[in-house]
């Protein structure tokens, strides 16, 4: 069985705890999961005091042009100390040390006990916090020093072990890796408007899929954080499986990290892929039954799925799978929409040479603002996801010779209405056979 260790710079070396590997296991599916910087660094926080003992803690931002440090989190630093530290650096002498050397410290391997004492850092702030023993870890942007992590310990306390330090380390790891993804993740959004004003010039499938290759930033962190949760759990379920505990819950995270790569790779693959219809005979009410009894299967009691199919809607010749792609996004939004509880309907009816299809949920609605954009390729409100389902669905839609519209109101739901012709022309232009 593999092992997990943390190694020391000596010969020390001591397996992880069970407890320990839990909380590594949720601090990296907190990174994983999520994009807001803010909400990352509190709860990687909140769990700090659980993996090392300590009573003051802070994880601070460097600003390298004026030579500050800013505090994000904090648990049990006073005003006072908060002040010191921020404004008077060059007396830091543990924070002097990361930033000089980019690794974690303890601040007795810098300075013996009576030594600290005699600082000016410690006379002037430590001191009087009833702080003697320190321990950091530096959080880095690839080889540049962007902050620190630093907590503390009483001198009534024993002094922090070369373990804890390694322990921070991994903390500081993570820290590191949210921001990368954060600031990954807004330089994709900057370089979207330039995506989409490609994609929607409907060009030639090696211009879209240029396109898929700028927005690598995105799709990087849809796929690389799921495989890093799969290969944590994989340690835990190892672990636990010798020891006979159940691990339910680590095949849990490994099913779901799984299916949101599968997810993303669908959805590249779909929209990237070119538009050839294979058209036939296709019963647009029966195509829609179909999708809304396996969806009766799978969502909440409190969300009630509605339809009302005209029977006058004829046979239309069309790409099934297409369609059903479609649809399947659209109804899958609608229930999105309406997780809270509600109705989502979904309508059929004849209209001339067309067939008219809507579906509308009962949701909060899409602000005018975001209407604009939501069949943008990549354009997405949610922290996961590649925001092509909507994409896809009009691309689809009208690869058909057909129309989709969104009519919506905050607070009053949403209406996505579908227009398909009932005679199509294959692609090139020549009458398809009926029932090919």
């Amino acid at each position: 069985m593999a092992n997990i260790r943390i190694d020391s710079r000596g010969d020390y070396k001591k397996e992880l705890t069970l407890d320990e590997l839990e909380i590594l296991l949720r601090i990296n599916n907190i990174v994983a999961s999520n994009l807001d910087l803010d909400e990352i660094l509190h709860s990687v926080h909140a769990y700090l005091p659980k993996l090392i003992q300590h009573t003051k803690s802070g994880i601070f931002f460097y600003h390298e042009k004026t030579g500050k440090i800013t505090l994000h989190s904090n648990i049990g630093l006073s005003e006072r100390l908060i002040r010191l530290f921020s404004d008077n650096t060059s007396n830091n002498f543990l924070f002097m040390k990361l930033l000089k050397t980019k690794k974690a410290w303890r601040s007795t391997d810098i300075y013996p006990v009576e030594e600290i004492k005699k600082t000016p850092y410690f006379q002037s702030a430590l001191r009087r916090e009833s702080i003697l023993y320190g321990l950091g870890a530096p959080i880095l942007l690839g080889d540049s020093f962007i902050g620190t992590i630093q907590i503390t310990r009483p001198e009534s306390r024993r002094d922090f072990t070369v373990r804890d330090l390694r322990m921070l380390e991994l903390v500081a790891q993570q820290i590191s890796i949210a921001v990368k993804n954060a600031l990954t993740y807004e330089k994709g959004l900057k370089e979207k408007e330039h995506i989409i004003t490609v994609l929607e010039q409907k060009v030639k499938q090696a211009e879209r899929l240029a396109a898929l290759g700028r927005a690598a930033a995105i799709i990087a962190h849809e796929v690389k954080n799921p495989l890093t949760s799969i290969r944590l759990s994989l340690y835990s379920i190892e672990k636990k499986a010798s020891w006979k505990i159940n691990f339910h819950e680590d095949l849990e995270i490994v099913k779901e990290a799984v299916e949101r790569v599968s997810r993303t790779m669908e959805d590249l693959l779909h929209f990237s892929g070119e538009s050839n219809l294979r058209l036939r005979e296709v019963d647009i009410n029966e195509l829609l039954r179909n999708l809304v009894f396996d969806y009766k299967k799978q969502i909440n009691h409190n969300i009630i799925i509605e339809t009302s199919l005209n029977k006058l809607v004829p046979i239309i010749l069309a790409d099934a799978e297409k369609l059903k792609e479609a649809f399947n996004n659209l109804i899958a939004n609608a229930i999105a929409a309406t997780d809270s509880g509600g109705t989502v309907r979904i309508s059929t009816y004849p209209s001339f040479d067309r067939v008219v299809i809507t579906i509308e949920d009962w949701g909060d609605g899409i602000s005018p603002e975001i209407q604009q954009k939501i069949f943008e390729p990549f354009f997405t409100t949610k922290q996961s996801g590649t925001g092509l389902g909507l994409a896809i669905a009009k691309k689809n839609i009208e690869a058909h010779r057909g129309s989709i519209q969104v009519e919506s109101q905050s607070g009053w739901g949403t209406k996505f209405t579908i227009t398909l012709k009932v005679y199509n022309k294959r692609p090139d232009g020549s009458e398809p056979i009926r029932g090919e």
